[in-house]
């Protein structure tokens, strides 16, 4: 059975895939944005929903997106536990210890929901975009800052060079910790220092892994006559079509909609 990562490609012709990358990444900043300029909890929840309609129109795996949300969940515990206990205001539940207020309520909700939503349009942009796409598109972004001096084309190697190895560091480090099981190696008994401290065999190898995956990289691209700084050609073309006015034009009736809301619910 295959394992999903966070972030991993899963390939569908679906109208997001085929979404051109540049205009994919400004469209998910701007909801990014935008996110955080509401205030009523009836658009949070539309907002919520409207996230889980484009999952569903991109056809991703529910195992995948359950998956996504492994990363937050301490975070999202640690910040809700946080936001109920300490926010100051009317008590609604008197614990002795704890006091539970309905300002600290309301305000643990908004966080909940806002990371939630969060992590569905990072996890719906990583899983309807190739990370060369993902290079080329976050390129296009930055390339009026070249006119700065900017390091636009370095930047965006990094970007594309990081992005291509997250996923094989991930199988690389479950290889590891399965071969390691095999030979007697136990990661999930014991306290969070215990496990913690059972991971430190798996990073050596790992990080000696990615020092020789790196080195092989390095010498492919200069055996192919790369040159750091020197112009460069893409393959890839953006084009703008049917598809991405389409795309505008559904995020600019969604977002009145939201203001709309904002305004009977304020």
């Amino acid at each position: 059975m295959a394992k999903f990562y966070f972030g991993q490609f899963q390939y569908t012709q679906t109208f997001f895939h085929k979404l051109n990358p540049t205009l994919k990444i400004v469209l998910i900043f701007y909801l990014v944005i935008l996110l955080f300029f509401l205030k009523t909890i009836e658009a949070y929840f539309f907002f919520l929903v409207f996230g889980v309609f484009l999952i569903i129109l991109s056809k991703l795996s529910f195992k995948s997106v359950v998956s996504s949300f492994k990363p937050i969940i301490f975070l999202l515990l640690f910040t809700l536990f946080f936001q109920l206990f300490f926010t100051p205001g009317t008590i609604v539940l008197d614990l002795k210890v704890l006091k539970i207020t309905k300002e600290g309520l309301s305000l643990s909700i908004y966080i909940a929901i806002r990371l939630i939503i969060l992590t569905i349009l990072t996890f719906l942009l990583t899983s309807t975009t190739t990370t060369t796409d993902l290079a080329l598109g976050f390129r296009n972004v930055i390339l009026p800052f070249k006119i700065f001096k900017f390091p636009v084309e370095e930047l965006s190697l990094m970007i594309s060079i990081s992005l291509q190895f997250v996923p094989i560091l991930f199988e690389e480090a479950d290889r590891i910790m399965k071969a390691q099981m095999a030979r007697g190696a136990d990661f999930e008994s014991g306290n969070l220092f215990v496990r913690a401290r059972s991971f430190l065999p798996v990073i050596l190898p790992l990080i000696l892994n990615a020092f020789n995956r790196a080195d092989q990289l390095a010498m492919a691209m200069e055996s192919r006559g790369f040159i750091l700084g020197m112009k460069r050609t893409s393959y890839r073309v953006s084009k703008f079509g049917k598809n991405e006015a389409l795309a505008i034009i559904f995020v600019l009736i969604f977002t009145l909609v939201l203001f709309v809301l904002e305004g009977i619910y304020a």
